[in-house]
């Protein structure tokens, strides 16, 4: 029995009252047992449970530290890329002061930034191409 059953039922035995010495016998082995129940602490399908949720919890905090390293590495990765990005820009512009100094036409520059896209293309991710192409855009804008 449960500890809050026992509890229950010694209440219900002491509401009737002690009148009957069968019923004060069967209080005192209820009392006796509820002791016992105590002192023996939480039963077997409590510490089934208790055990089910500390693994339980110890698979989640491992998750969470897994979890906490790939953002870093993703961090990481994305601040490389910046400076990837910030370093080709600068280049980019390099090129372009370069060229307009040399007085190339618009046409042979235009070429000249497709071809440079299309290597820019292979080498990075889409979406790095993509601010690739924004990039050259604006200085193609800025160019006319």
């Amino acid at each position: 029995m449960l500890v809050w059953q026992l509890e229950e039922e010694l209440r219900q035995h002491k509401i009737r009252g002690p009148n009957f010495e069968k019923q004060a016998m069967l209080v005192r082995q209820l009392e006796e047992e509820l002791r016992h129940q105590k002192t023996r602490g939480p039963s077997l399908e409590v510490q089934s449970q208790m055990d089910n949720i500390m693994t339980e919890n110890d698979h989640l905090n491992r998750e969470v530290a897994i979890l906490r390293e790939t953002i870093k590495e993703l961090e990481l990765r994305i601040e490389t890329q910046k400076q990837t990005l910030s370093a080709r820009d600068e280049s980019i512009k390099k090129l372009l002061e370069m060229l307009q100094q040399k007085g190339i036409g618009k046409e042979e520059e235009r070429a000249m930034m497709q071809q440079m896209q299309a290597v820019f293309q292979k080498q990075l991710c889409p979406s790095v191409s993509l601010h690739y192409v924004s990039v050259q855009q604006l200085f193609i804008t800025d160019a006319e």
